[in-house]
């Protein structure tokens, strides 16, 4: 099985990544999730995809 780190998990490129690991729970599991702003959705990531790390950046509140 391949853990996968995705970047960007609440844009639409990582929620089309998340769609392909939810197609294929066998192939794919989620390590970890890295995210800037929607923090519901990537609250309802989480739960989810139960990643051991999820990350949260906004880079404009720097």
């Amino acid at each position: 099985m391949k853990q996968l780190t995705v970047l960007g998990s609440t844009g639409s490129i990582g929620c089309s990544t998340l769609d392909v690991v939810r197609h294929n729970p066998g192939r794919f599991s989620v390590a970890a999730l890295v995210a800037g702003k929607n923090v519901d959705r990537m609250v309802e990531q989480c739960l989810e995809f139960t990643p051991r790390y999820a990350v949260m950046d906004d880079a404009q509140k720097r």
